[in-house]
């Protein structure tokens, strides 16, 4: 009779279809859920809008921000940044024709070529605190 029971159990559990309607109540549940009804009103999904082009903006209103006084808070500072290349290598000379394996010799190749070196203004300040 317990084994009787239990296969009786197992059978309505394991019934065909029952993980399918259980999916899809519970995605008819989430999907009503994000239009959400408020006090008989219907609340739509609000619509995606494009951010706002920060330096067409300042370009507009140019003349308006440089009488403004508090124009540092949004304007970037001049000479905020030097940009300057590299004179020398920190490569060894010839260490790339020594170097037996390519990613090596790819590395020397790379390092001793000109590059371009930002050096901010206030990199000093950056990073954490306790530093300074």
């Amino acid at each position: 009779m317990a084994a009787e029971s239990t296969s009786r159990f197992t059978k309505s559990l394991l019934k065909p279809g029952s993980a399918a309607e259980i999916r899809q109540t519970a995605s008819n549940a989430v999907r009503n859920a994000t239009v959400t009804v408020r006090q008989g009103q219907r609340q739509e999904k609000p619509k995606l809008i494009d951010p706002l082009d920060y330096e067409a903006v300042i370009s507009e209103l140019e003349p308006e921000l440089r009488e403004d006084p508090l124009q540092d808070l949004l304007l970037f500072p001049d000479l905020d940044f030097t940009v300057s290349r590299t004179l020398k290598s920190t490569v060894p000379e010839g260490s790339d024709t020594h170097a037996e394996c390519l990613l090596v010799r790819q590395a020397c190749q790379y390092y001793n070529s000109q590059l371009h070196v930002i050096q901010y203004k206030y990199e000093d300040y950056a990073g954490d605190y306790r530093h300074l």
